[in-house]
């Protein structure tokens, strides 16, 4: 596998919900954008608009996404119907994360996934049974390599007991979604690499919001705790801190959020959700 760059491109708003209105062209125009100027992984998940995002991110690649490192996520199960409607759970059982490869390989027309994460931990399923089923595909060719998403300190040692995790996909960000130290000790002594998500803390660190600002209920910002009252005004107020220390250095303050997250103990890269070529162009500057 190729090295990574440091920026991977987040393609959740390619499954069409929870981000507001998303032009679908403009992401297009992206991510042609981001092959342009080398960006060779790209993140997305089977639960991202029911499959739509990787359909259309294996679309939107062309023959390009056998040249890149495609990242999906299972372990997620949903009953038919569009996402408003229906339920999701945890299913990490083997048959189930079997049905998940086989739908992602699909969806991305890929004959190997080159990075397969469980997207959260099920505590209801053996991790023996889990990575077992992980380590058989593995040997069958469907997957390069696996890692866990949202895993606990506890939980990655305790799959690590059954199979060589690559990646530990995490939660970072500069506004207080630190690295925990035994995460940072287990990724040391078994060599797993971080993949940081949410550095922007769902777009709050573009530092385009302000308190007048309104999100529509197709919006999930419109839910999130962070993005309502006093913790809203805090944060803000703490991003306008960050715009000076950021403006020092000749930064966004996106682009300094970026690199402090990349900057923290075994950190690879940092997803960032992209919607535009602008956006692209303003995260890729954040590490030249």
């Amino acid at each position: 596998m190729n090295k990574l760059t440091q920026i991977c491109f987040g393609s959740e708003p390619l499954g069409g919900v929870d981000w507001g209105h998303v032009n679908i062209g403009q992401m297009k125009q992206a991510i042609d954008v981001a092959l342009d100027l080398g960006v060779n992984f790209f993140d997305t998940a089977g639960v991202y608009g029911l499959g739509l995002s990787e359909e259309r991110l294996s679309k939107m690649l062309g023959a390009h996404r056998h040249d890149v490192v495609i990242a999906t996520k299972g372990g997620l199960s949903w009953d038919s119907g569009s996402l408003s409607r229906t339920t999701i759970r945890k299913d990490s059982s083997s048959s189930a994360i079997r049905r998940d490869v086989e739908g992602s390989l699909r969806r991305l027309r890929l004959e190997c996934l080159p990075i397969f994460y469980i997207h959260w931990p099920d505590e209801t399923v053996p991790f023996s049974e889990t990575f077992g089923e992980l380590d058989k595909m593995c040997g069958e060719g469907k997957i390069q390599s696996v890692g866990c998403s949202n895993f606990s300190a506890s939980q990655m040692k305790e799959a690590l007991r059954f199979f060589a995790i690559k990646y530990i996909q995490l939660p970072i960000n500069i506004l207080g979604r630190s690295l925990d130290s035994d995460v940072v000790k287990l990724c040391a002594q078994y060599n797993v690499e971080i993949v940081a998500y949410n550095v922007l803390a769902n777009g709050l660190l573009s530092g385009k919001y302000t308190k007048s600002s309104v999100f529509p209920k197709n919006d999930r910002r419109s839910r999130l705790p962070l993005f309502r009252g006093e913790m809203y005004h805090k944060a803000l107020e703490q991003i306008e801190e960050l715009k000076v220390t950021a403006s020092c250095q000749n930064k966004s303050v996106s682009q300094y959020a970026i690199n402090w997250a990349l900057s923290q103990p075994h950190v690879l890269s940092a997803i960032v959700g992209i919607k535009t070529p602008n956006q692209m162009l303003d995260n890729w500057s954040a590490i030249i």
